[in-house]
Protein backbone atom coordinates (compact mmCIF):
# COMPACT_ATOMS: atom_id res chain seq x y z
CA UNK A 1 0.00 0.00 0.00
CA UNK A 2 1.08 3.38 -1.02
CA UNK A 3 2.65 5.56 2.63
CA UNK A 4 1.37 9.37 2.12
CA UNK A 5 2.87 11.49 4.70
CA UNK A 6 1.30 14.74 5.85
CA UNK A 7 4.25 16.95 7.06
CA UNK A 8 3.91 19.67 8.61
CA UNK A 9 6.44 22.49 8.01
CA UNK A 10 6.55 24.37 11.09
CA UNK A 11 6.28 28.47 11.91
CA UNK A 12 8.19 29.22 8.59
CA UNK A 13 11.66 28.84 9.42
CA UNK A 14 12.94 26.07 8.86
CA UNK A 15 15.42 25.47 11.38
CA UNK A 16 12.14 25.11 14.04
CA UNK A 17 11.56 21.57 12.40
CA UNK A 18 12.07 18.99 14.13
CA UNK A 19 14.53 15.83 13.19
CA UNK A 20 11.21 13.98 12.61
CA UNK A 21 10.27 15.74 9.96
CA UNK A 22 13.46 16.28 8.13
CA UNK A 23 14.10 12.58 8.08
CA UNK A 24 10.75 11.66 6.80
CA UNK A 25 10.87 14.71 3.39
CA UNK A 26 14.73 12.98 2.84
CA UNK A 27 12.90 9.37 2.59
CA UNK A 28 9.91 10.19 0.24
CA UNK A 29 9.80 9.58 -3.35
CA UNK A 30 7.76 12.05 -4.27
CA UNK A 31 6.88 15.40 -2.39
CA UNK A 32 3.54 17.55 -2.75
CA UNK A 33 2.64 21.05 -2.24
CA UNK A 34 3.19 25.04 -2.68
CA UNK A 35 5.99 26.35 -4.62
CA UNK A 36 7.31 28.33 -1.83
CA UNK A 37 7.23 24.85 0.30
CA UNK A 38 8.70 23.04 -2.46
CA UNK A 39 11.93 25.43 -3.34
CA UNK A 40 13.26 25.01 0.35
CA UNK A 41 13.92 21.15 -0.67
CA UNK A 42 14.88 21.33 -3.99
CA UNK A 43 18.47 20.07 -3.81
CA UNK A 44 17.48 16.36 -2.29
CA UNK A 45 16.22 15.99 -6.19
CA UNK A 46 12.78 14.47 -5.30
CA UNK A 47 10.32 13.98 -7.89
CA UNK A 48 7.41 16.91 -6.82
CA UNK A 49 4.29 17.97 -7.64
CA UNK A 50 3.08 21.73 -7.55
CA UNK A 51 -0.39 21.75 -5.59
CA UNK A 52 -2.57 22.76 -3.61
CA UNK A 53 -5.89 21.02 -4.02
CA UNK A 54 -7.10 18.57 -1.88
CA UNK A 55 -8.68 16.87 -4.59
CA UNK A 56 -5.82 16.97 -7.44
CA UNK A 57 -3.86 15.68 -4.73
CA UNK A 58 -5.70 12.69 -4.63
CA UNK A 59 -5.90 12.19 -8.24
CA UNK A 60 -2.51 12.26 -8.63
CA UNK A 61 -1.36 9.79 -6.03
CA UNK A 62 -4.00 7.25 -7.01
CA UNK A 63 -2.74 7.87 -10.78
CA UNK A 64 0.78 7.40 -9.59
CA UNK A 65 3.23 4.74 -8.55
CA UNK A 66 5.81 6.05 -6.23
CA UNK A 67 5.76 4.27 -2.81
CA UNK A 68 6.02 7.67 -0.55
CA UNK A 69 4.47 11.14 -0.82
CA UNK A 70 5.11 13.92 1.71
CA UNK A 71 2.62 16.34 1.02
CA UNK A 72 3.70 19.68 2.75
CA UNK A 73 1.82 21.90 4.60
CA UNK A 74 2.93 25.01 6.46
CA UNK A 75 2.48 25.34 10.29
CA UNK A 76 0.94 22.32 12.23
CA UNK A 77 -0.36 19.28 10.39
CA UNK A 78 -3.85 19.31 12.26
CA UNK A 79 -4.58 23.36 12.79
CA UNK A 80 -6.16 24.52 10.14
CA UNK A 81 -3.90 22.65 7.82
CA UNK A 82 -4.85 20.87 4.11
CA UNK A 83 -3.98 17.92 6.18
CA UNK A 84 -7.86 17.71 7.18
CA UNK A 85 -9.12 17.36 3.57
CA UNK A 86 -6.20 15.31 1.96
CA UNK A 87 -6.58 12.95 5.17
CA UNK A 88 -10.14 12.95 4.33
CA UNK A 89 -10.18 11.86 0.89
CA UNK A 90 -7.52 9.47 1.04
CA UNK A 91 -7.88 7.65 4.22
CA UNK A 92 -9.55 4.47 2.54
CA UNK A 93 -6.83 4.00 -0.37
CA UNK A 94 -3.40 4.78 1.42
CA UNK A 95 -1.78 4.48 4.42
CA UNK A 96 -1.46 8.49 6.41
CA UNK A 97 0.93 9.54 8.92
CA UNK A 98 0.34 12.64 10.33
CA UNK A 99 3.53 14.91 11.22
CA UNK A 100 3.00 17.68 13.42
CA UNK A 101 5.16 20.59 13.91
CA UNK A 102 5.62 23.73 15.83
CA UNK A 103 3.02 26.40 14.60
CA UNK A 104 1.81 29.96 14.41
CA UNK A 105 0.11 29.85 17.65
CA UNK A 106 3.11 28.19 20.08
CA UNK A 107 5.18 30.29 18.45
CA UNK A 108 3.44 32.97 19.18
CA UNK A 109 2.68 32.97 22.91
CA UNK A 110 6.28 32.01 23.42
CA UNK A 111 7.63 35.01 21.90
CA UNK A 112 5.19 36.64 24.51
CA UNK A 113 5.87 34.87 27.35
CA UNK A 114 1.83 33.44 28.27
CA UNK A 115 0.58 30.06 27.90
CA UNK A 116 -1.77 29.05 24.70
CA UNK A 117 -3.62 26.58 26.93
CA UNK A 118 -6.31 28.58 27.58
CA UNK A 119 -6.53 30.61 23.97
CA UNK A 120 -9.62 30.73 21.64
CA UNK A 121 -8.13 30.17 18.46
CA UNK A 122 -9.85 30.89 15.14
CA UNK A 123 -9.14 31.22 11.51
CA UNK A 124 -9.57 34.09 8.77
CA UNK A 125 -8.71 31.89 5.82
CA UNK A 126 -11.07 31.36 3.45
CA UNK A 127 -14.15 31.23 6.29
CA UNK A 128 -16.70 33.78 7.73
CA UNK A 129 -15.57 34.44 11.09
CA UNK A 130 -17.26 36.63 14.20
CA UNK A 131 -14.92 38.71 15.15
CA UNK A 132 -17.12 40.32 18.22
CA UNK A 133 -18.71 37.63 19.44
CA UNK A 134 -15.14 35.34 19.83
CA UNK A 135 -13.30 38.51 21.45
CA UNK A 136 -15.78 39.31 23.82
CA UNK A 137 -16.58 35.64 25.05
CA UNK A 138 -12.66 34.92 25.58
CA UNK A 139 -9.63 36.06 27.65
CA UNK A 140 -7.73 35.67 24.79
CA UNK A 141 -8.69 35.27 20.96
CA UNK A 142 -5.73 33.88 19.20
CA UNK A 143 -6.56 34.80 15.27
CA UNK A 144 -4.84 33.59 12.33
CA UNK A 145 -5.44 37.01 9.96
CA UNK A 146 -5.50 36.73 6.10
CA UNK A 147 -4.81 38.79 3.31
CA UNK A 148 -7.92 40.36 3.31
CA UNK A 149 -8.70 40.58 7.29
CA UNK A 150 -5.52 41.78 8.02
CA UNK A 151 -5.01 42.99 11.73
CA UNK A 152 -5.81 46.82 11.25
CA UNK A 153 -9.17 45.58 9.32
CA UNK A 154 -10.05 43.80 12.54
CA UNK A 155 -8.95 46.10 15.28
CA UNK A 156 -11.11 48.18 13.40
CA UNK A 157 -14.16 46.89 13.98
CA UNK A 158 -13.22 46.07 17.63
CA UNK A 159 -13.00 50.07 18.14
CA UNK A 160 -16.20 50.40 15.95
CA UNK A 161 -18.24 48.31 18.58
CA UNK A 162 -16.19 50.54 21.41
CA UNK A 163 -13.45 47.65 22.25
CA UNK A 164 -10.63 49.88 21.08
CA UNK A 165 -9.28 50.04 24.43
CA UNK A 166 -8.48 46.27 24.30
CA UNK A 167 -4.92 45.34 24.52
CA UNK A 168 -4.02 43.34 21.13
CA UNK A 169 -0.39 41.76 20.27
CA UNK A 170 -0.07 41.21 16.23
CA UNK A 171 2.92 38.84 15.11
CA UNK A 172 4.61 39.50 11.41
CA UNK A 173 6.37 37.17 9.76
CA UNK A 174 6.98 35.06 12.82
CA UNK A 175 10.41 32.88 12.61
CA UNK A 176 12.15 34.94 10.20
CA UNK A 177 14.64 37.19 10.29
CA UNK A 178 11.75 40.27 9.61
CA UNK A 179 9.90 38.94 12.45
CA UNK A 180 7.76 42.21 14.17
CA UNK A 181 5.85 41.87 17.26
CA UNK A 182 3.52 44.75 18.63
CA UNK A 183 1.20 45.45 21.37
CA UNK A 184 -0.52 48.31 21.98
CA UNK A 185 -4.53 49.17 22.33
CA UNK A 186 -6.90 48.06 19.15
CA UNK A 187 -7.58 51.58 18.90
CA UNK A 188 -4.12 52.36 17.92
CA UNK A 189 -3.30 49.34 15.63
CA UNK A 190 -6.24 49.79 13.34
CA UNK A 191 -4.03 53.00 12.36
CA UNK A 192 -0.97 50.63 11.60
CA UNK A 193 -0.18 48.83 8.10
CA UNK A 194 0.80 44.90 8.40
CA UNK A 195 1.79 42.27 5.57
CA UNK A 196 -0.51 39.55 5.04
CA UNK A 197 1.50 37.08 6.85
CA UNK A 198 0.46 37.92 10.50
CA UNK A 199 -0.73 36.40 13.92
CA UNK A 200 -2.04 38.49 16.47
CA UNK A 201 -3.74 37.57 19.81
CA UNK A 202 -6.71 40.30 21.50
CA UNK A 203 -6.49 40.07 25.18
CA UNK A 204 -10.44 40.96 26.96
CA UNK A 205 -9.80 40.59 31.26
CA UNK A 206 -13.26 41.82 31.16
CA UNK A 207 -14.61 39.21 28.98
CA UNK A 208 -17.98 37.66 29.78
CA UNK A 209 -17.77 34.30 31.56
CA UNK A 210 -20.12 31.20 29.52
CA UNK A 211 -21.99 30.59 33.12
CA UNK A 212 -23.20 34.45 32.27
CA UNK A 213 -25.30 32.89 29.75
CA UNK A 214 -27.42 30.09 31.79
CA UNK A 215 -28.53 32.14 34.19
CA UNK A 216 -31.88 34.87 33.93
CA UNK A 217 -30.86 38.65 34.84
CA UNK A 218 -33.35 40.48 37.13
CA UNK A 219 -35.42 42.98 35.84
CA UNK A 220 -34.00 45.77 37.80
CA UNK A 221 -30.51 45.26 36.57
CA UNK A 222 -31.61 46.30 33.15
CA UNK A 223 -31.99 50.26 32.10
CA UNK A 224 -35.03 51.27 31.87
CA UNK A 225 -37.44 54.14 31.11
CA UNK A 226 -41.11 54.36 30.08
CA UNK A 227 -40.41 51.91 27.18
CA UNK A 228 -41.92 48.73 27.86
CA UNK A 229 -39.78 45.47 29.06
CA UNK A 230 -40.83 41.55 28.56
CA UNK A 231 -40.62 40.65 32.24
CA UNK A 232 -37.91 38.13 33.59
CA UNK A 233 -40.25 34.89 33.76
CA UNK A 234 -41.79 35.47 30.13
CA UNK A 235 -38.24 35.96 29.10
CA UNK A 236 -37.10 32.99 30.28
CA UNK A 237 -39.99 31.02 28.46
CA UNK A 238 -39.67 33.41 24.96
CA UNK A 239 -35.96 32.55 24.48
CA UNK A 240 -36.05 28.93 25.58
CA UNK A 241 -38.62 28.24 23.19
CA UNK A 242 -36.48 29.77 20.32
CA UNK A 243 -33.87 26.94 20.97
CA UNK A 244 -30.92 28.65 20.01
CA UNK A 245 -27.45 27.92 19.52
CA UNK A 246 -23.96 29.29 20.22
CA UNK A 247 -23.39 30.50 16.66
CA UNK A 248 -27.13 31.66 15.82
CA UNK A 249 -27.96 34.99 13.73
CA UNK A 250 -31.25 36.16 15.79
CA UNK A 251 -33.67 38.99 15.18
CA UNK A 252 -35.20 40.93 17.79
CA UNK A 253 -38.06 42.31 16.38
CA UNK A 254 -39.52 45.39 18.54
CA UNK A 255 -36.26 44.86 20.62
CA UNK A 256 -38.10 47.62 23.69
CA UNK A 257 -34.70 48.24 25.96
CA UNK A 258 -33.20 45.00 24.90
CA UNK A 259 -34.24 43.14 27.41
CA UNK A 260 -34.60 39.92 25.58
CA UNK A 261 -31.62 41.13 23.29
CA UNK A 262 -29.19 41.18 26.18
CA UNK A 263 -29.99 37.75 27.84
CA UNK A 264 -30.06 35.70 24.01
CA UNK A 265 -26.79 37.37 23.32
CA UNK A 266 -25.32 35.77 25.78
CA UNK A 267 -26.05 32.71 24.93
CA UNK A 268 -24.53 33.38 21.60
CA UNK A 269 -20.74 33.22 22.22
CA UNK A 270 -20.30 32.75 18.40
CA UNK A 271 -23.61 34.54 16.92
CA UNK A 272 -25.03 38.16 16.68
CA UNK A 273 -28.10 39.47 17.19
CA UNK A 274 -30.27 42.56 15.51
CA UNK A 275 -32.08 43.92 17.65
CA UNK A 276 -34.75 45.91 15.59
CA UNK A 277 -36.93 48.89 17.22
CA UNK A 278 -38.23 51.94 15.82
CA UNK A 279 -38.35 54.43 19.22
CA UNK A 280 -35.55 56.49 19.44
CA UNK A 281 -35.86 56.09 22.75
CA UNK A 282 -35.67 52.45 23.43
CA UNK A 283 -33.25 52.39 20.65
CA UNK A 284 -31.15 54.60 23.11
CA UNK A 285 -31.81 52.33 26.10
CA UNK A 286 -30.71 49.39 24.04
CA UNK A 287 -27.35 50.69 23.30
CA UNK A 288 -27.16 51.64 27.04
CA UNK A 289 -27.79 48.17 27.84
CA UNK A 290 -25.55 46.62 25.62
CA UNK A 291 -22.58 48.55 26.98
CA UNK A 292 -23.63 47.64 30.82
CA UNK A 293 -23.86 43.67 29.97
CA UNK A 294 -20.87 43.81 27.55
CA UNK A 295 -22.96 42.31 24.96
CA UNK A 296 -21.60 44.24 21.79
CA UNK A 297 -22.56 40.48 19.64
CA UNK A 298 -25.60 43.04 19.44
CA UNK A 299 -26.45 45.30 16.66
CA UNK A 300 -29.10 47.81 17.08
CA UNK A 301 -31.04 48.18 13.87
CA UNK A 302 -33.60 51.98 13.87
CA UNK A 303 -36.47 51.31 12.01
CA UNK A 304 -39.65 49.50 11.85
CA UNK A 305 -39.90 45.79 10.53
CA UNK A 306 -40.31 44.36 7.62
CA UNK A 307 -38.46 47.25 6.10
CA UNK A 308 -35.63 47.45 8.69
CA UNK A 309 -34.42 43.65 8.38
CA UNK A 310 -35.07 43.36 4.30
CA UNK A 311 -31.05 43.74 4.11
CA UNK A 312 -30.30 41.77 7.52
CA UNK A 313 -28.48 38.23 7.41
CA UNK A 314 -30.88 35.05 6.92
CA UNK A 315 -32.38 34.70 10.54
CA UNK A 316 -32.17 31.13 12.18
CA UNK A 317 -34.26 32.65 15.27
CA UNK A 318 -36.70 35.44 15.54
CA UNK A 319 -38.41 37.11 18.23
CA UNK A 320 -41.24 39.18 17.68
CA UNK A 321 -42.15 41.20 20.84
CA UNK A 322 -43.67 44.45 18.79
CA UNK A 323 -44.61 44.09 15.03
CA UNK A 324 -46.30 47.66 14.63
CA UNK A 325 -49.16 45.87 13.18
CA UNK A 326 -47.04 43.89 10.39
CA UNK A 327 -47.09 41.00 12.14
CA UNK A 328 -48.03 39.09 8.63
CA UNK A 329 -45.17 40.75 6.38
CA UNK A 330 -42.62 40.20 9.36
CA UNK A 331 -43.36 36.83 9.33
CA UNK A 332 -43.29 36.35 5.55
CA UNK A 333 -39.97 38.17 4.92
CA UNK A 334 -38.60 35.89 7.58
CA UNK A 335 -39.64 32.98 5.94
CA UNK A 336 -38.78 33.71 2.64
CA UNK A 337 -35.14 34.59 4.35
CA UNK A 338 -34.87 31.18 6.10
CA UNK A 339 -37.79 28.86 5.42
CA UNK A 340 -36.56 26.71 8.90
CA UNK A 341 -36.32 29.47 11.03
CA UNK A 342 -38.12 29.38 14.53
CA UNK A 343 -40.17 31.92 15.41
CA UNK A 344 -41.33 33.20 18.69
CA UNK A 345 -44.42 36.00 19.37
CA UNK A 346 -45.23 37.65 22.55
CA UNK A 347 -48.99 39.41 22.80
CA UNK A 348 -50.66 40.35 25.21
CA UNK A 349 -54.29 41.28 23.47
CA UNK A 350 -56.72 38.49 22.39
CA UNK A 351 -56.39 40.28 18.54
CA UNK A 352 -52.34 39.89 18.68
CA UNK A 353 -52.94 36.42 19.94
CA UNK A 354 -55.42 35.62 16.99
CA UNK A 355 -53.41 37.41 14.49
CA UNK A 356 -50.26 35.15 15.43
CA UNK A 357 -52.16 31.84 15.50
CA UNK A 358 -53.77 32.80 11.74
CA UNK A 359 -50.45 33.69 10.31
CA UNK A 360 -48.87 29.98 11.88
CA UNK A 361 -52.08 28.40 10.22
CA UNK A 362 -51.31 30.52 6.72
CA UNK A 363 -47.50 29.78 6.53
CA UNK A 364 -47.37 26.48 7.60
CA UNK A 365 -45.36 26.23 10.33
CA UNK A 366 -44.50 23.19 12.57
CA UNK A 367 -44.17 22.64 15.94
CA UNK A 368 -46.28 25.22 17.06
CA UNK A 369 -47.16 25.68 20.21
CA UNK A 370 -49.31 28.53 22.21
CA UNK A 371 -48.51 29.28 25.82
CA UNK A 372 -50.47 31.46 28.70
CA UNK A 373 -47.58 32.54 31.30
CA UNK A 374 -49.38 34.08 34.32
CA UNK A 375 -46.91 35.22 36.92
CA UNK A 376 -47.84 36.26 40.50
CA UNK A 377 -44.67 38.13 42.73
CA UNK A 378 -44.96 38.81 46.02
CA UNK A 379 -44.33 42.13 47.31
CA UNK A 380 -43.76 42.77 51.19
CA UNK A 381 -46.59 44.78 52.67
CA UNK A 382 -45.73 45.56 56.19
CA UNK A 383 -45.35 41.91 58.03
CA UNK A 384 -47.70 40.06 55.06
CA UNK A 385 -46.20 39.12 51.34
CA UNK A 386 -48.89 39.73 48.78
CA UNK A 387 -49.08 38.07 45.72
CA UNK A 388 -49.59 40.91 43.33
CA UNK A 389 -50.33 39.65 39.29
CA UNK A 390 -48.90 40.61 36.35
CA UNK A 391 -50.74 41.03 32.89
CA UNK A 392 -50.74 37.17 31.45
CA UNK A 393 -48.99 37.29 28.34
CA UNK A 394 -49.35 34.76 25.01
CA UNK A 395 -45.99 33.18 23.82
CA UNK A 396 -46.63 31.47 20.40
CA UNK A 397 -43.73 29.81 19.05
CA UNK A 398 -43.64 27.54 15.72
CA UNK A 399 -40.55 26.46 13.52
CA UNK A 400 -40.97 27.20 9.95
CA UNK A 401 -41.59 23.80 7.99
CA UNK A 402 -39.51 24.55 4.79
CA UNK A 403 -42.52 24.91 2.43
CA UNK A 404 -42.74 27.64 -0.62
CA UNK A 405 -44.08 30.56 0.43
Amino acid sequence: MKKVYVIGLGIGNLDYMHKKAWDTIKACDCLIGAKRMLKDFQDLNKQVYECTDAESIRDYINNSNYKAYGILVSGDSGFYSLSKKVTGLLKNNVQIENIPAVGSLQYFASRLNISWDDIKYVSAHGRSLNIISNVIFNKKTFILTSKDFRPENICEILTGKGLGHLRVSVGENLSYENERIVEDEAAIIAKMKFDSLTAMIVHNDDFISADEGYGSIKDEEFVTGKVPMTKREVRTVSIGKLNLKGNYTVYDIGAGTGSVSIEAALKLYDGTLYAVEKDTEAAALIEKNIEKFKTYNIEVIKGTAPEAIAGLPNPDACFIGGSSKNMDEIINVVLTKNPHVNIVINTITLQSLNEAVRCMEKYRLDDVEIVSVSVAKSKKTGNYDLMMGQNPIYVISGKGSGALL
